[in-house]
């Protein structure tokens, strides 16, 4: 790929896309992106496999083939999709040795970092990047992504939403040059399902930018989960074959490993075929009697187990659209990326929806989200606000705190505004932050109830010191606090459009 652009510019940008399942590495040099996948031309597994006699565990592609050999045996373990609790604090302890999520995370970070040192050793060292995160990752689970990071030595330029980076990717690719990309005018929906969420992104591109419109998803909804209904499925089943209650049934954590990896592996290739078999030999035990599992899922069995799920999804993508003021056909095209989009009934209820047409096939799907983010970073693009944040009235009208084009820069993007009371008997005073839509219509984000005392005649009297900031990993916070009270509240938003400016 070859893009050129007068813009201001890194020597050489890389993008993380740190994976629930599998994470990737790409870099851009203004001429050509390299993706830094394994031997196999494949993201590497988000897998951590620890031993005990071993001072660094193994990760990756390594790991996740010696699941099924070594989850059953002493002296190893095996951590996986860390990133879906890396906001979690407590301790875990692994042979002696203590880690919170976040460093556990970073082993990951560090292993993307030492790969390239090895086998790409043209690149300069990844101490900076740009990282992709889903659209509903709060301040926590940011700043633990930020933690993991720079404990493997690796400083976070910025945060990027991972669908978004995905439709830079996909734009860059398709078109070569940013002169070609100037003149675009398309509403693009990217429909990115992986591992851990599902994010739906409404994004336009006109006149130099491109711009979120609308964004839904499911936090936790995703391939893990599917993994998860598909195992359950498959207990029942072999609970009602054998005749043993749910009281009389627990796996071991050795078997119950396993289990997990196969009902993963056949959810894949249930993508592509009409069944997919699970044999795990002693695979259950009781009263000193040992049980077998042999079971082969038809694609059909499948799709009817997770068909409400994906249902739901689709619904999403329509309150995407239906909340933009969008209809069907102004979309252009549509990209469906991770793992989980590629289960073919999801593709049957977008091409209905759709069309096949404007449904992309992606070629480098695996890669197009750390590509995405690789450009961003080579060019220094600053994400700014897309709408109007807004602080709501007394008389439904809307004071603008951040207007549209604010770079969401923390050393400037902070603001500290007074406000009065105008009604203290409840106790409380109600900052109501809207985001503000064309038509002079506004959607409420986010209330913060303040309180404040009762007991004044004056209702003018008590004031509402508010401070409005972003900070460096992109959340949005309202801290504000009565001047008679005295009592802080927060509140955070970190599903905010934002939108950059190529031209």
């Amino acid at each position: 790929m070859s893009i050129s652009s007068n813009e201001t510019r890194s020597s050489i940008g890389f993008g993380i896309d740190f994976g629930t399942t599998n994470s990737v590495v790409s870099a851009f040099n203004g001429r050509q992106i390299t993706s830094f996948t394994d031997e196999n031309n494949l993201p590497h597994p988000s897998v951590i496999w620890f031993r005990g006699d071993e001072e660094e565990p193994v990760i990756g592609r390594e790991a996740k083939k010696n699941i099924r050999d070594y989850t059953n045996e002493p002296g190893h373990k095996f951590v996986r999709s860390i990133k879906s609790r890396i906001q979690e604090q407590q301790e875990i302890e692994i042979f002696g040795k203590v880690y919170y999520n976040a460093d556990i995370a970073s082993k990951i970070f560090q292993f993307l970092r030492k790969d390239i040192q090895n086998r790409f050793s043209s690149f300069p060292d990844l101490s900076e990047a740009v990282v992709t995160i889903p659209l509903y990752f709060g301040g926590r689970q940011r700043r633990a992504i930020r933690r993991a990071a720079e404990l493997a030595g690796i400083r976070v330029k910025t945060f990027i939403h991972e669908p978004f980076a995905a439709v830079i990717g996909y734009l860059f690719e398709k078109y070569q040059s940013l002169e070609k990309f100037k003149d675009l005018r398309k509403n693009i929906i990217v429909f990115d399902w992986g591992g851990g969420t599902l994010d739906i992104t409404l994004v336009q591109i006109a006149d130099g930018k491109i711009n979120e419109l609308g964004n839904a998803g499911f936090p936790n909804r995703a391939g893990d989960h599917f993994d998860e209904m598909l195992m359950n499925y498959l207990i029942s089943q072999f609970q009602d074959e054998n005749n043993i209650s749910s009281d009389d049934f627990l796996l071991n954590s050795g078997v119950a490993g396993i289990f997990q990896n196969d009902a993963e592996f056949s959810k894949i290739e249930l993508s592509d075929q009409d069944k997919s078999s699970i044999n795990i030999f002693d695979f259950f035990a009781l009263r000193n009697e040992s049980y077998d599992f042999f079971y082969a899922i038809k694609k059909e069995e499948f799709e009817s187990i997770i068909r409400k799920d994906v249902e739901d999804a689709v619904r999403n993508l329509m309150q995407v659209l239906n909340a933009s003021n969008t209809d069907i056909t102004q979309i252009h095209e549509v990209l469906l990326v991770g793992g989980t989009s590629k289960i073919p009934l999801l593709r049957e209820l977008v091409y209905e929806i759709f069309g096949i047409s404007k449904v992309i096939p992606i070629q480098n799907s695996n890669t197009l989200i750390s590509e995405g983010a690789a450009i961003i970073s080579f060019y220094n693009w600053q994400p700014y606000l897309v709408s109007p944040l807004c602080v709501q009235l007394s008389d439904d009208t809307l004071f603008k705190v951040f207007d549209a084009g604010d770079l969401l820069d923390p050393a400037f993007a902070q603001k500290e505004i007074t406000f009065f009371c105008t009604d203290n008997r409840s106790g409380e005073a109600h900052l109501i932050i809207s985001e503000q839509q064309d038509l002079g219509k506004s959607k409420e984000k986010t209330l913060l109830s303040v309180p404040v005392s009762k007991t004044l005649q004056n209702i003018y009297k008590e004031k509402i010191n508010s401070q409005f900031f972003f900070d460096e990993d992109l959340v949005f916070t309202v801290s504000a606090r009565g001047s008679i009270k005295g009592e802080a509240r927060q509140a955070f938003l970190q599903d905010v459009c934002y939108g950059l400016r190529f031209a």
